[in-house]
């Protein structure tokens, strides 16, 4: 071994001792920058910074804020866990609390140790409960909030570096309870167990998310489904004038669990309800465009041959600010008839609609237009409606446009192969029936096309056309459907059995007179199994006789009237005595 390398082992020897000691006080500060976090926390009284963490808070939302407790936490991040956080309401809007905590953890940005600005880096909330207000005067207690956030110059929240102005934090809560509240009054919708999140993209830009259950208090909702919101808003001087661009989705929700949700009982349907719509514009003016799919509707207690699969697609101009839809139309495509040029549909539509509680208004002007609408399918819709009508095969495609028809069972109607409605209707105000009556204009048609169940119908080319006129029925000013007069009956029958009616919201009316044998009133009754409930106990005495085909027949002047969920009874109708004449 040489010289050298003996002098450059000596020095390795005598490194190593001093690698060694280094290393041992490297790992000894760090134990101790560890037990100082764990320890130093409960010496501090963090509870005189109290007063200074709410005013914090509170210029953040500007809204009032009121703490119970404060502990400071400096692993893994320095922060605050703050307890029972309330942040109070406007007195305009009542005087429950806005939003309620038990447990919020802010953490500070780290150059926050350092700089004399506190900064906060996110604010996290567990299990809060906020109340979403709207007065009678149309406003939402949201707004001050959303324009105080406007009026406030903050950097972006993913800003790596600090800057003169204060990044936004980066506010997020899980398992939210949001409640709506119409003034003093809550509303038994709410969506629980929601999950948010808010934050600023860009200097002008907030990014918002919200993900929750739909629900309603006052009934048991299983599996209402989910609920999804994401989009932007921006900076504006006024809250009309805010631009949005927001995406909400519905999915997951059985529809009988949907209708108990949306109407407070379950409509008797079943199938699979998926919603999903965009708002783009400001908050006076937004473009609302929503598609709404029902898949597999049926009735409750029946699966049919082939249930309904139906596509609509709705849209207007929302006003968040007052809650009032402009324009809305809302329509749902019907099968395409073979030789037809286009498929069938169904338009509803307006000139604006109040989603306000507080607004006597509603739809002004509605409006209901059918085009080349299939029978057939008018049919399938009838039977999510009437539980007298047993599953079976679809009736050749045809559907009666009266109320006697549209209750036919399949077997009944075998011999209709064909027919469309098609119509106009509109509903608007009228100042002749005093302050809020209403007028109704237009009118459907129509047309069936085969053969009615009668003895004697025998072209099977035979059109049978059924006319709904709208008008307001007196005294009540009351808006109705009017049933044209409608021959029931084999043509050239004499004295014919004739239909006629009118519909209202209460229920129906139905007259029929005439002449009908026994075989006919059977056929009736076959075709019509809600029509002939109470028809023969209506008829007084035996049928008379007559010559002809028309032997044995009973003669008809009977009333049969039905209140929505309710029974139907048949009365005869008397003829008015005749007036003695004075000597």
């Amino acid at each position: 071994m040489s010289t050298g390398d003996t002098d450059e082992a000596l020095q390795r020897d005598h490194a190593q001792p001093g690698k060694a000691r280094r290393r041992g006080w490297v790992w000894l500060c760090a134990v101790f920058a560890l037990l100082l976090l764990a320890l130093t926390p409960p010496m501090i009284n963090v509870n005189r910074l109290r007063r200074r963490i709410a005013e914090s808070v509170g210029r953040s939302l500007g809204r009032p804020v009121h703490l119970d407790g404060v502990t400071l936490h400096l692993v893994p991040v320095p922060g605050f866990s703050l307890q029972n956080l309330v942040v109070s309401e406007d007195p305009a809007f009542g005087a429950e609390p806005t939003i309620r905590a038990n447990s919020v953890d802010v953490t500070l940005r780290p150059s926050s140790l350092w700089r004399r600005h506190v900064e906060f880096s996110s604010i996290s909330f567990d299990s809060p409960s906020v109340n979403l207000v709207r007065n009678a005067q149309g406003q939402w207690n949201l707004q001050s909030l959303l324009m105080h956030a406007a009026q406030v110059n903050s950097a972006p929240t993913a800003q790596p570096r600090a800057g003169p102005e204060p990044r936004f934090p980066y506010i997020e809560a899980s398992g939210a309870r949001m409640n709506l509240k119409l003034g003093a009054e809550k509303t038994p919708f709410s969506l629980t167990d929601a999950d948010f999140a808010l934050w600023l993209s860009s200097p002008q830009q907030w990014q918002v998310r919200i993900q929750g259950t739909p629900t309603r208090t006052d009934r048991n909702i299983s599996d209402p489904g989910t609920i999804k919101l994401e989009g932007s808003l921006r900076r504006a001087s006024a809250v009309a004038q805010v631009p949005i661009d927001l995406t909400m989705s519905w999915e997951g929700a059985p529809l009988g669990e949907a209708s108990t949700l949306l109407s407070g009982a379950d409509a008797g349907w079943r199938g699979n309800l998926s919603v999903a719509a965009s708002l783009s514009g400001v908050l006076s003016g937004a473009r609302l465009s929503t598609a709404i799919h029902l898949e597999d509707l049926r009735r409750a207690d029946f699966v049919p041959v082939e249930t309904l699969d139906v596509q609509a697609d709705c849209g207007g101009t929302l006003d968040i600010t007052t809650a009032v839809l402009h324009l809305p139309t809302c329509g749902v495509a019907a099968p395409q008839m073979s030789g037809a040029r286009t498929a069938g549909r169904v338009t509803a539509e307006a000139d604006s609609l109040s989603l306000a509680p507080f607004d006597p208004r509603h739809a002004v002007n509605p409006r209901l237009v059918l085009s080349e609408v299939p029978n057939a399918w008018l049919l399938d819709w009838v039977r999510l409606f009437s539980q007298r009508i047993p599953p079976g095969e679809r009736p050749g495609g045809a559907m009666a446009g009266s109320i006697l028809l549209a209750a036919a069972q399949p077997k009944a109607l075998a011999g209709l192969r064909g027919g469309s409605a098609r119509g106009r209707m509109r509903l608007r105000r009228s100042a002749g029936h005093g302050a809020g009556a209403s007028g109704w204009q237009g009118s459907l048609q129509d047309q069936i096309v085969g053969v009615l169940p009668w003895k004697g119908a025998r072209s099977d080319q035979a059109v049978h056309s059924v006319t709904w006129t709208a008008k307001t029925v007196e005294p009540q000013g009351t808006a109705a459907l009017v049933l044209s007069p409608l021959a029931l009956t084999p043509p050239g029958k004499t004295p014919p059995l004739v239909l006629s009616g009118v519909v209202t919201r209460s229920g129906y009316a139905l007259t029929l007179t005439g002449t009908a044998s026994g075989a006919e009133l059977t056929a009736l009754r076959a075709l019509a199994p809600p029509l002939g409930d109470g028809l023969r106990e209506a008829l007084s005495g035996p049928p008379a006789k007559a010559a002809g085909p028309a032997a044995r027949a009973f003669k008809i002047d009977v009333t049969c009237k039905r209140p929505w969920g309710g029974a139907q009874t048949c009365s005869a109708n008397r003829p008015r005595a005749a007036k003695r004449r004075r000597r």
